[in-house]
């Protein structure tokens, strides 16, 4: 787990722990131009004061460093393995250590109970006099030692590594590529495309598969021959097809997580699928 993965020469990547990834971009690399090096600067003022950015990244030098999150299980159960990949981290999830973490008011996100228990691709836990914090750490364990019992075994990951806040320009995938601007952007996600498909070759094994759960994420990692994004097909469960390069792994698309409703009846049926094909 400590051993430094590269993907070229702009992106560092290792795992440090359960949840956390510690990763670190050469910006002399990805930002090739006087041009690109003042758009950066003047709006890494603002993108650092947004959130909690400030605790979790750290440039130095040419060196953007930065905390993100992976939650891949290295134990084996002979079940089917779920790669699900969302979009980029919540910069509060990731300093809290832990997927989802909690909204502003303190409380467990959506994601948990109404998407992945609604999908059941993880049992109820009992919410009774726990804090947030103290669901995130039993989800933690949970996916972690495979202590559940449902069909798949279950990984966590997320396609753009660099967090960002969950509100206001900043926000998201698209806050991230407000940072960088189009062209730094793109070299990143033919970078983070790389990340992914190494760690599915890893951990997607017995007849197992990838599920994203963001735009971005399914443009970039599905096979030319597949359908392109469209919000009204990944509603209606017709984003199918193979990871890139890797035509054994079957790749599947949900709406968008704050879609609640549909981004669970298209998982839930997503798994049918699979469970009927193994």
């Amino acid at each position: 787990m400590g051993n430094i993965r590269k993907t070229r020469r702009f992106l560092t990547y290792r795992q440090t722990g359960q949840v956390k990834l510690k990763c670190m971009i050469r910006l002399d690399g990805l930002l090739p131009d006087q041009k690109s090096k003042e758009q950066f600067a003047g709006n890494w003022t603002d993108f650092i004061e947004d959130s909690c950015n400030d605790d979790i990244y750290r440039l130095q030098g040419n060196m953007l460093l930065y905390d993100s999150e992976q939650l891949i299980p290295t134990q084996y159960n002979g079940k089917p393995s779920l790669l699900l990949v969302l979009g980029n981290p919540a910069s509060e999830s990731v300093k809290r250590g832990m997927f989802f973490a909690t909204d502003k008011h303190d409380r467990e996100l959506k994601f948990w109970k109404h998407i992945i228990e609604k999908a059941e691709l993880l049992p109820p836990i009992s919410y009774k006099q726990s804090t947030a914090n103290a669901l995130n750490q039993r989800r933690k364990k949970q996916i972690w030692n495979l202590n559940y019992r449902t069909p798949f075994r279950i990984g966590l990951s997320v396609f753009i590594s660099m967090p960002s806040a969950a509100g206001g320009i900043w926000s998201g995938v698209a806050g991230v590529r407000r940072l960088l601007k189009a062209h730094a952007f793109s070299t990143i996600e033919r970078e983070e495309t790389k990340r992914i498909i190494k760690c599915a070759r890893e951990f997607v094994q017995n007849n197992g598969a990838v599920v994203t759960f963001q735009k971005n994420a399914w443009e970039n990692l599905r096979s030319k021959s597949d359908p392109p994004y469209k919000i009204e097909d990944a509603r209606s469960g017709k984003l199918v097809g193979t990871l890139k390069r890797t035509p054994e792994i079957r790749l599947f698309c949900v709406p968008p997580t704050r879609l609640t409703g549909p981004c669970a009846h298209v998982l839930k049926k997503f798994k049918g699928k699979l469970l009927r094909s193994n």
